[in-house]
């Protein structure tokens, strides 16, 4: 099941990885500056009370990544209305988080994802 609940008493939102891990996300509001926050990112659309997982990544929050914005604006195009992040310094950490959560999503965007290439990614 690829569904998120769980508000937190603090307007956080926990998603369930394939391990069964559970990572607690804030969300962000698309005029927020939030591609400058490392961490994993989930793109989502809500569903009832629970939210649908269009795209799992990771970000380092690096100034000028292009590459964040081209992934929301993906994202968009199958249905996210929503941004949220786990902050995460720590590059192996969130690429290991995202490869989780993205195994246990199901995410609508799969095909293509650098999360495919999460062996190598590690290994870097």
């Amino acid at each position: 099941m690829n569904t998120a609940i769980l508000p937190l008493y603090n307007g956080a939102v926990t998603f369930c990885g394939a391990t069964g891990q559970s990572y607690a996300f804030e969300r962000f509001n698309v005029e927020h500056d939030w591609a400058k926050i490392p961490g994993v990112v989930l793109f989502a659309s809500q569903e009832g009370p629970t939210w649908r997982v269009i795209r799992v990544s990771d970000q380092g929050g690096t100034e000028g990544d292009v590459a964040t914005f081209w992934r929301w604006r993906e994202a968009r195009r199958y249905g996210a209305t929503a941004i949220f992040i786990r902050r995460n310094a720590d590059v192996k950490s969130r690429r290991a988080e995202a490869s989780n959560l993205a195994q246990g999503l199901d995410p609508v965007f799969a095909a293509g994802s650098e999360l495919a290439h999460e062996p190598e990614l590690l290994a870097a």
